[in-house]
């Protein structure tokens, strides 16, 4: 099915290759190749986000690998490449990565109570490091996970602006496990940056901890920034497109709205960075897609073309999830009551304690989006959070993962009811033709 689905792609390249205004060409072709796309092909997301400027989100995610088998034998030679092979899947930057040789191996160990730690190699640019490692134990473990990781640079703790990582479930080996995490930076990490502490502790046999300094050889690839502020307009709501950083790891895309906006814009259901040849470099799927800087503006990660160097760079999206600014989720958790549901009729409130909300939300088929983020009390306080969860389940009819729920935990009951719960995404949908060329500095 997908051999299938790469050579109508190909053609659908190899058309807009002979055009002679990419620009209208893209607007057709690759509209069709990518509805053909989605409707054949299984996608998963996973997204993290903001819970207030200092909050950090851990997804786990699991999918299956699709790569070609000479791609597969060559990750394979890498120790511990196993756990990346799951974030490489759907993610051209990551493969453009280990074909350019930008992974580096590391092989530090650290070792505590009959447990042993092997930081086996990184993936380290300006905006983050993709750590891979694997555990050996010389009992059986119950619990593979660790707590949140730090990461020093030279004595320093670098403030993650969130943390990704796979969820490894040993299954025949419960000696071993394979690890992998995705650490985002808050700031910019300096070029000459060389040498780094990861230190993280085991959830079992009582919080093993493991320090582990590791320097890297090859120098740390400069963002290549793309400054654009321009201003589009989808249904009414205006949306500025501020600027395109492009990392090996993945380009960030920075966006802010404009204030008389009725709609809230959620998620970008099809950003993305198409070339003159059509090849597309689409919303990251594995992993986190999108945060919110202090000041409000929103970052969207993106697979990242940092190892092409494309005559044409076009940036597109056609649909985004969006709500109106008046509907609310609105509940007084001390007397256990809702005060208010967006009037869709959608979400439901399942669970409600001062210390808990449970909410349950009608997708209609495959939604993976935690949709609750930041929650503010009846004195417009920000109400802390220790943290969130989200999950799905079939509907009545079998349909796949027709129902989301997520929950919020909150770190104490010290707050003012009733409380107001922002919406991070939701199953309502505005559509619009974006198009911008986006030319080299």
């Amino acid at each position: 099915m997908f051999e299938e689905e790469e050579k109508k792609l190909a053609a659908q390249r190899e058309e807009l290759a002979n055009l002679e205004i990419p620009e209208e060409a893209l607007s057709h072709a690759i509209h069709a190749g990518m509805d053909r796309s989605k409707r054949n092909t299984r996608r998963i997301r996973r997204s993290v986000l903001s819970l207030a400027a200092v909050a950090v989100l851990l997804f786990a995610f699991i999918t299956s690998v699709r790569v070609s088998p000479a791609f597969a034998r060559a990750v394979s030679s890498l120790p511990g490449m196993a756990a990346i092979v799951e974030m490489i899947q759907h993610d051209k930057g990551m493969k453009a990565i280990i074909d350019n040789e930008y992974y580096e191996e590391v092989d530090a160990t650290a070792s505590d109570g009959g447990m042993t730690v092997t930081l086996n190699g990184v993936i380290v640019d300006q905006s983050g490091m993709v750590l891979s490692f694997t555990v050996d134990s010389a009992t059986e473990m119950k619990d593979p996970l660790f707590e949140t990781p730090e990461i020093y640079a030279d004595g320093q703790l670098i403030e993650p602006r969130g943390i990704v990582w796979n969820d490894p479930l040993p299954e025949d080996n419960k000696h071993t496990s394979e690890q992998m995490i995705d650490y985002h930076f808050a700031e910019p990490l300096p070029a000459g940056t060389r040498n780094f502490e990861l230190r993280i502790q085991s959830r079992e046999g009582s919080g093993r901890n493991f320090s582990l300094p590791f320097s890297i050889e090859k120098p740390i690839a400069q963002g290549k920034v793309f400054d654009l502020d321009q201003t589009v307009t989808v249904a009414g709501q205006k949306i500025i497109i501020r600027s395109i950083t492009v990392h090996p790891l993945r380009a960030e895309v920075a966006v802010d709205f404009d204030e008389h906006n009725t709609m809230d814009i959620l998620q970008f259901e099809d950003m993305r960075i198409v070339d003159g040849k059509g090849e597309t470099w689409s919303s990251i799927t594995n992993g986190m897609s999108a945060t919110e800087e202090e000041d409000g503006t929103q970052i969207y990660f993106l697979q990242s073309n940092y190892f092409e160097q494309p005559d044409l760079m076009i940036f597109r999206m056609n649909q985004m999830q969006a709500i109106d600014k008046d509907e609310k989720l609105i509940v007084d958790t001390r007397l256990g009551k809702v005060l208010q549901t967006p009037s869709d009729g959608k979400l439901e409130v399942t669970e409600i304690d001062p210390l808990r909300i449970e909410t349950k939300l009608k997708t209609g088929g495959e939604f993976g989006y935690g949709y609750l983020t930041d929650v503010t009390d009846a004195d417009g306080k920000p109400v802390d959070l220790t943290s969130a969860g989200m999950w799905s389940e079939e509907g009545e009819d079998g349909e796949e993962k027709a129902y989301t729920y997520n929950d919020l935990n909150f770190a104490d009951a010290d707050y003012k009811n009733p409380v107001t719960i922002r919406f991070f995404a939701y199953p309502n949908y505005i559509k619009g033709d974006v198009t911008i060329r986006i030319d080299r500095p």
